[in-house]
């Protein structure tokens, strides 16, 4: 005949801590795989606002050297003093996720119709020049607040 061990307080205990420790993992898993939904829009947006850096800083060599700003695209794709263009892959750069235009410096990003949850949406950088520098302020444009950088939240 076997001998069934002796079920104590203490190994109950043990289990439940267990099980409770499991459910929290899977609570926390979940949240960080699938998020509250916001981190998708989050991540799309914040590429969008890198690309933006680099128009940017395209913007600011074509400032430096004519000491106007552009005033499209295609201003972006002249030569400079250098001899090379500001932006010189500016269309090779595209990303299908969204366009990029400039119109007198202003720089919108539109996301593309497939880009849930912020398709058809934009964000718009525009350019001040103070004291002979360029300064950029990022709007929101159509984009939901939860999606936004910090740099863009206050201009909301």
């Amino acid at each position: 005949m076997a001998v069934q061990p002796a079920v104590t307080k203490k190994s109950t205990k043990v289990m439940i801590v267990f099980v409770i420790a499991q459910v929290i993992v899977v609570a926390l898993l979940l949240i960080v795989f699938f998020g509250t939904g916001d981190r998708e829009g989050r991540i799309k947006v914040a590429l969008a606002v890198g690309k933006a850096a680099e128009v940017q800083n395209a913007i600011a060599g074509y400032y430096a050297d004519n000491q106007i700003l552009p005033a499209d695209n295609n201003a972006l794709r002249l030569p400079g003093k250098q001899g090379k263009p500001f932006f010189s892959t500016f269309e090779e750069q595209g990303e299908p996720s969204y366009s990029v235009s400039v119109a007198n410096g202003v720089i919108t990003l539109t996301f593309s119709k497939n880009q849930e949850p912020v398709s058809g949406k934009s964000l718009v950088f525009i350019p001040r020049i103070s004291n002979g520098k360029l300064e950029w302020s990022c709007y929101a444009g159509s984009v939901d607040a939860a999606y936004l950088p910090p740099q863009c939240q206050s201009q909301k």
